[in-house]
């Protein structure tokens, strides 16, 4: 009869502690590999520049983001641990993204879509959610190939050469039927 109820209280300690896994396990925050605006955190405030660089302040406590994702009026950012936002490229959760450099109001906003960088005198595309891309990418009904190879600059749009057997042109747009 012991056995029976030791047994029994076991196998309820057992089903119990599943339970509670199975319910923290579901109720926590986790981040994903890839930026999404669920991740980020909504600013009010002010842009603050200085000597190093733009800051945004909080209108309420005075406090800036660090080391987040912000959003602000329909454009994401990145805030590095010191409270300065990002420009230019970024490693971030095994991802490179690119953030405007240009001055002006879009200035560390995440860019989507096409990339000159002078700096490489060539084009990079990131995806709908600002990565980096490499390989076979079809845009806008063409081809194009980006190096996925870190043996030359990762993500350079491959032009006017073969590759894996087809060419792209100048303008890096494959020039027959994948």
């Amino acid at each position: 009869m012991k056995t029976i109820k030791r047994q029994l209280i076991m196998r309820s300690i057992v089903a119990m502690t599943a339970l509670f896994l199975f319910l923290l396990a579901g109720s926590s925050h986790t981040l994903s590999f890839a930026h999404t605006k669920d991740e980020s955190v909504y600013i009010s405030g002010q842009w603050v520049e200085d000597e190093v660089g733009w800051r945004f302040v909080n209108h309420w406590n005075s406090s800036s983001p660090a080391g987040t994702w912000a959003e602000y009026q329909g454009y994401s950012y990145y805030f590095m641990d010191n409270g300065y936002m990002v420009t230019g490229w970024k490693y971030l959760n095994n991802h490179w993204y690119f953030f405007n450099k240009d001055k002006g109001k879009q200035e560390g906003s995440m860019v989507i879509g096409w990339v000159y960088d002078p700096d490489y005198n060539g084009w990079f595309y990131t995806n709908e959610y600002g990565i980096l891309s490499t390989g076979w990418h079809r845009i806008s009904g063409s081809w194009y190939y980006f190096n996925q190879n870190q043996d030359g600059v990762l993500g350079l749009m491959a032009t006017n050469r073969m590759v894996e057997g087809s060419y792209v042109d100048a303008n890096g747009r494959m020039n027959e039927v994948r």
